[in-house]
């Protein structure tokens, strides 16, 4: 058998994204995968059919294809391509032909959804002020006819050319904008680039019923909402005449990111919104007190479905599934409140008579399911409503949809497989229908997992321990293998054994001789509310006592060699990484990626500036020693372990200025550490980087494990 090793990762498939036909015969979903000359990622949108053993394959052909979503009557097929300059939606006849521009913007395309009547689409784009203004005064928008039989050759060309100058001249204008960059908000950028003042917002199109010579129109999309406001994903109303999204509340200022309202806006009467201007007003549904997301009409029109979570202390509440009577007029109804624990994802049966979702549960992502009752006024809340789970593998499930019969296709992870198809049938019993990594598994032996759970205060703690090939026998031969302590950001991350994230990484590690342990803290989501606020003001010394009595744990089974014990974690575990070194001697070496060790400098260079108000409970104006004594960055005269710190450059989540600290820290003192900048990256570097960059960081982190614990 061949070892799993950091360039493993260019073998491995991962899917996403899946989504059932309307007469439940054919599943589509995104195929994910490495293209190492390249050093890029290509998505692609796959097909299988439910009624046969035919094997998967493509359909389409690009590699930039996402977000699949089928028409209502099943006919065609809308996806998000980033074929074109910018990503915009494309259609394709599932009956043959090339697939079809349908609607586009300047900014790009972010996210679109399909009318209850298959002749619309809603989508959402971002633009600054003056482009908005420069639509308006552009006047109605006029279908135009885009025969291309009626055309020569040479204006085809012609208009090929206009075009590229066209790009040519805007990019350059917006090159020219931002030099030099005014400043006037805070925050002002987020991921990998500068926010640039634009603004989300809603747009209605038609789309062309058929392909053929009879429907080639070309309709000019609509504006459906206006002002600084950012608008989410939108959803339909059952008549067609409204749609239901979110906006966030304060949008100048630090909490961008949060706080969203559930809104409807009204679209123009009538279906043909090609030459209308539609009202660009809203109506929220929902006030301050819960944070909401993801709103879904029932089929039947009934109910708005939705998540949300408490205002205070947002960080430390569970996010519930919650029911809205579809005109708004009623209270809310929090559907999984008697579950405690946070949903992930959710869908509507197509009776509208249930609610199926994923939650995070006791280090497990299951499918679940909840009858939605014939009114709120009938609910008890004295006798919460009790939700079904509908599965109890070891898994880890990222993506589903449900046909007509209540059957569920979903992507799941498994500890042996990062990534493949199941169906749930009906009657419960479920299978894998579809293995993209099936041939790498069969010529790699992955590492076994085993559970484990501990007691650390009055919490009991669970973990798991990924053993490297071949383990028994070197038990059995008396050999003592070196641990390594993975952590988990957040904090308020839940970790599964089936992490799909992380399955590549500590499955390198264990094929590199590793015993590899990794758990869920105090603060970790999955495990109830009280548990998730378990850490609030409490970064470090409780979660350090946990992680720790977890490596005791391990230790005690006597095959961990201690003299050769290495931890590693990103993000807040990038933090608890370099806590842990500066209270605890007992590690050869350490790894810090991406981690937050100045409290004070954070807040202010963050994207997020209010989360580490949230967590800790104050400002620096408020209590600027109690941050700094929970900062890592105060305790490095204490560090005596080696350290590699890695940060992105562009990270603009948690910037480099934290590492930069760290390591300027360190080596004034001259401690032992060193430092890699990853350029043109930003905080998703381990899990959506360039692929060389992720193989290299796998690399690079054994090598300085093996200098510390040869």
């Amino acid at each position: 058998m061949k070892p799993i090793t950091p360039e493993s990762l260019l073998d491995l498939v991962y899917l996403d994204d899946v989504r059932v036909s309307p007469d439940g015969q054919h599943v589509v979903f995104v195929r994910q995968s490495v293209d190492a000359q390249g050093n890029t990622t290509h998505n692609t949108i796959w097909h299988k059919d439910l009624t046969n053993d035919l094997p998967a394959g493509p359909l389409t052909g690009h590699t930039k294809d996402g977000s699949p979503r089928f028409s209502p009557d099943g006919l065609r097929l809308g996806f998000i391509s980033g074929r074109s300059d910018k990503p915009q939606v494309f259609v394709l006849n599932l009956s043959g032909g090339e697939a079809r521009s349908v609607a586009s913007h300047d900014s790009g395309i972010s996210s679109f959804e399909w009318s209850p009547d298959g002749q619309r689409i809603a989508f959402t784009a971002s633009l600054r002020a003056d482009q908005r203004q420069k639509e308006d005064e552009a006047g109605p928008a006029q279908p135009a006819s885009g025969e291309a039989s009626s055309a020569s050759a040479s204006s085809i060309f012609d208009k090929a050319f206009e075009k590229k100058q066209e790009k040519e001249k805007r990019d350059y204008e917006d090159k020219l904008r931002f030099d030099p960059r005014t400043i006037q908000r805070f925050p002002y950028r987020t991921g990998t680039s500068f926010m640039e003042n634009k603004w989300a917002h809603i747009y209605v199109t038609q789309v062309p019923g058929g392909f053929g010579d009879d429907d080639k129109k070309d309709y000019k999309a609509v504006r459906a909402t206006d002002g600084e406001d950012n608008f989410a994903t939108p959803a339909w109303t059952h008549d067609g005449r409204a749609l239901i999204s979110t906006y966030t509340r304060e949008l100048e200022g630090p909490r961008w990111y949060m706080f969203q309202d559930l809104v409807r806006i009204p679209l123009a009467a009538g279906d043909d919104t090609a030459d209308q201007k539609l009202p660009r007003t809203f109506e929220r549904l929902t006030q301050a007190g819960h944070s909401c997301y993801s709103p879904r009409v029932s089929p039947d029109g009934r109910w708005i479905a939705y998540e949300r979570f408490n205002e205070d202390k947002p960080g430390h509440r569970n996010q519930t599934l919650t029911l809205l009577p579809a005109d708004g007029v009623g209270e809310s109804l929090e559907l999984t409140a008697a579950l405690d624990r946070s949903v992930d994802n959710f869908k509507w049966s197509r009776d509208s008579q249930t609610l199926y979702f994923t939650a995070l549960k006791d280090g497990n992502v299951q499918l679940w399911r909840i009858k939605v009752p014939l009114g709120i006024v009938l609910v008890d809340p004295a006798t919460p409503l009790q939700a079904e789970q509908l599965t109890s593998l070891t898994h880890d499930v990222q993506s589903f949809d449900i046909d007509a019969d209540g059957r569920i296709v979903f992507v799941a992870s498994t500890p042996s497989d990062p990534s493949a198809l199941y169906v749930r049938e009906v009657d419960g019993a479920i299978r894998c229908f579809y293995k993209p990594n099936r041939k790498f598994l069969e010529e790699h032996e992955a590492g076994e997992i085993e559970e484990i759970k501990f007691q650390s205060d009055e919490f009991e703690i669970q973990g798991w321990i990924l053993k490297p090939p071949h383990f028994e026998e070197g038990v059995a031969a008396g050999r003592k293998f070196p641990l390594l302590l993975q952590m988990h950001g957040g904090p308020h991350v839940m970790w599964t054994p089936s992490f799909r994230s992380a399955w590549h990484e500590f499955q390198s590690f264990a094929h590199a001789g590793y015993v590899v342990f990794f758990c869920n803290p105090r603060g970790s989501d999955g495990y109830g509310e009280a548990f998730l606020a378990a850490n609030w003001k409490d970064w470090g010394p409780g979660p350090t006592r946990d992680v720790l009595s977890g490596v005791e744990a391990v230790v005690q089974r006597g095959y961990v060699d201690e003299s050769r014990m290495v931890l590693t974690g990103g993000s807040y575990a990038g933090y608890l990484a370099a806590w842990i070194i500066a209270h605890d001697h007992r590690f050869s070496a350490a790894c810090a990626q991406r981690g937050v060790y100045n409290l004070i400098s954070m807040r202010g260079t963050t994207d997020i500036p209010l989360f580490n108000d949230f967590e800790s409970g104050y400002t620096p104006w408020e209590d600027v020693k109690a941050l700094w004594d929970q900062s890592p960055i105060a305790h490095v005269p204490d560090i005596q372990t080696p350290l590699l710190i890695e940060h992105s450059e562009q990270d603009y989540r948690v910037p480099i200025e934290q590492a930069e600290q760290l390591f300027a820290a360190m080596r004034l003192l001259n401690k032992t550490v060193e430092m890699i900048r990853w350029p043109r990256e930003g905080h998703e570097l381990s899990r959506a980087g360039e692929p060389r960059h992720r193989v290299e960081r796998i690399k690079r982190m054994v090598a300085w494990f093996e200098r510390y614990t040869a």
